[in-house]
This record gives structure tokens, C-alpha cells and sequence, in this order.
């Protein structure tokens, strides 16, 4: 999938994130019969952040939209039957891991868990809205247009910028794992995606179907891409800290059968945590589950939300 940047500032790079070491793991992730009886449901809270629209145009993006992305999102690490997120591959597995809209808000109102912002009522400098070149524009500017108690809510931010440009970014998790000891519990922590890359559209190009949100809450909950750090890296230099991940050096593009893994087995080109179209995407291996399901239980972040108060029905007065 083209230009999806993790915590990048102006260009697409890739910053700090990765999947855990086995050792790391056999010591304390959870064990494969509680991955799969327990099921996790965090609460979210999705801030469209628009230019004026009326509700259901523009950048203004409907409810039925929005609600649809999160159904995306669910269905994928759900691995639901009947959906572009179900698989047979052997190593494909069900995350047991579900979002769900926050029924009350930081002041213990009820909420929908939708707000709407238009960006010039905020911002002092219109370029931060404006600018489909990112120039002028940071991940951490995000908070000013709304961000929720992150030990409570997923803050995903929904921003106006022209398609096919960035599709999206992603804070990373701190945890006691290979390659996230040294992530900040302070940064900004949440998930942008860009307005026209959030949920199901007939926008040209691959990402369309609402698959830049799975894979950027990949990065949100720990995982790495596919090769690493650095892309065209010698192989030598790779890892995702995942043993059932076939090595590779680089990504995939569109649907095609993407570069042979370092060891010459086919690549996961299905995988979220590649590039390739929404179409093709429908896997989350058995380690990548058990690196996020770790984070879930041990990042100082992260855990907090698996028994946030936000998906409680606030009570009758």
C-alpha cells in the first residue's frame, strides 16, 4: 500500500516500530488458550476534522461512512467469514481483538464517539489544513483539534488532505519488547488517517476500502512492516521481530506476487502490515496477534484501554 508513514513529519518514512522478539514473548505474552478465549473491545473516538462542509460532504465525511470504517476495521482483525477480512491461510488467525465507538465522553456525557472540527475554527495557521503537500504539518499539532484521554480512548484523527498522497500515520506503543523500550509514554498517541482514505469510497487507486486504518492500528499496537525498519535494507538488516513472517526487503505493489522473501518462500503480500491494495489485504499472522495482544496486556498506554469506563452507558439521571 502506497505512502503509509508511521510518525513520519513531512516524508513517507518509517519511525520506530516493530514486532517482538520470541524470547520476549514466550516469557510473558499470554498463552494460546487464553488468546483464545479472551476478547478485547478498546474504545475509540473518531475526530473529522473538516473545512466548512456540511455534515455528509466534502471532507465532512458521513456517519455512515465512518461507521462503516469501523465495521472494516473489526471485520479484519476479527478475521470474519463472508468479508475481505476472512482467510484460510494456515498462518492467518483471528486477533480477538475489537473496536467499538466510545458511548461516553472525558466529562461523562454520552457520546457517540464521532466529533467534527472544522480545522479554520482551530487552527491559527489554515496551512495545517490546507496543504496537501504536509508542508507546515506535524503529527503532534493533532491534539488541538480534540484529543481524549489516551489511557481511556484510541484518539484516531480523520484530516483533510487530497488522495494518494499520505494515507495515513500512527503512534507507537511502549512495551518491554525488541524494539519498543525506547518509545515515549509522553508523545502524541493515536492514529490519523487521511479523509479520503478513511472507510469504503470509489476513489481511484488501491487504498479504498478501508484498510489504511487496519494497518496503521497495526503500528498502534506494535507491529512493524513486513521488512523492518528499512526498506531495501540488506536482508541481513531486517526484522520484524515476527518468526512467521517471511523476510523480505521491501514492499509489495498492488496485487502481484510482491519481491521472493530473503529465504526465497513466498512473501505475505496479503498481510496488513505490507503495502499492497485493500483488495489483497486479509492477514494478521499468529505472532503479530501475539505481539499486540502483548502490548494490550504490558504497554503503560495501551493496557488501560482493554478496561476503559468509555464503553459504559453513562447512567440515567
Amino acid at each position: 500500500m502506497t505512502n503509509r508513514i508511521v510518525f513520519s513529519i513531512l516524508l513517507l518514512s518509517v519511525f520506530l516500530f516493530s514486532c517482538a522478539d520470541n524470547e520476549a514473548l514466550e516469557d510473558s505474552r499470554p498463552d494460546e488458550e487464553e488468546t483464545t478465549e479472551a476478547v478485547y473491545i478498546l474504545p475509540v473516538v473518531v475526530h473529522i476534522i473538516h473545512t466548512g462542509e456540511e455534515t455528509g460532504t466534502g471532507y465532512n465525511l458521513s456517519e455512515e461512512r465512518i461507521i462503516g470504517q469501523i465495521k472494516t476495521l473489526n471485520d479484519d482483525f476479527r478475521k470474519k467469514p463472508g468479508t475481505l477480512g476472512y482467510n484460510t491461510h494456515p498462518l492467518g488467525t483471528d486477533a480477538k481483538i475489537e473496536f467499538k465507538f466510545a458511548e461516553i465522553d472525558p466529562d461523562g456525557n454520552p457520546t457517540s464517539g464521532i466529533t467534527r472540527i472544522n480545522g479554520h475554527d482551530v487552527s491559527e495557521n489554515t496551512d495545517d489544513v490546507d496543504d496537501t503537500d504536509s508542508e507546515g504539518w506535524f503529527f503532534d499539532t493533532l491534539p488541538k483539534y480534540g484529543y481524549w484521554d489516551t489511557q481511556r480512548y484510541i484518539n484516531i484523527w480523520v484530516f483533510p488532505f487530497e488522495p494518494n498522497r499520505i494515507l495515513g500515520q500512527a503512534s507507537f506503543p511502549k512495551a518491554d519488547i525488541a524494539g519498543l523500550e525506547d518509545i515515549s509514554a509522553s508523545i502524541t498517541t493515536g492514529i490519523v488517517i487521511t479523509s479520503p482514505h478513511f472507510g469504503t469510497s470509489d476513489l481511484e487507486g488501491g487504498s479504498n476500502l478501508g484498510r489504511s486504518l487496519t494497518h496503521e492500528m497495526g503500528h498502534f499496537l506494535g507491529l512493524e512492516h513486513l521488512w523492518g525498519k528499512i526498506e531495501n535494507a540488506d536482508c541481513a538488516e531486517y526484522d520484524d521481530y515476527c518468526e512467521d513472517t517471511p523476510l523480505v526487503s521491501r514492499r509489495t505493489k498492488n496485487c502481484d506476487n510482491g519481491p521472493p522473501s530473503c529465504g526465497g518462500e513466498p512473501a505475505l503480500t496479503q498481510n496488513y502490515m505490507d503495502y499492497t491494495d485493500d483488495s489483497c489485504m486479509n492477514m494478521f499472522t499468529k505472532d503479530q496477534v501475539a505481539r499486540m495482544r502483548y502490548v494490550l496486556e504490558n504497554s503503560p498506554v495501551q493496557s488501560s484501554l482493554k478496561s476503559s469506563t468509555a464503553l459504559q452507558r453513562p447512567s440515567m439521571r
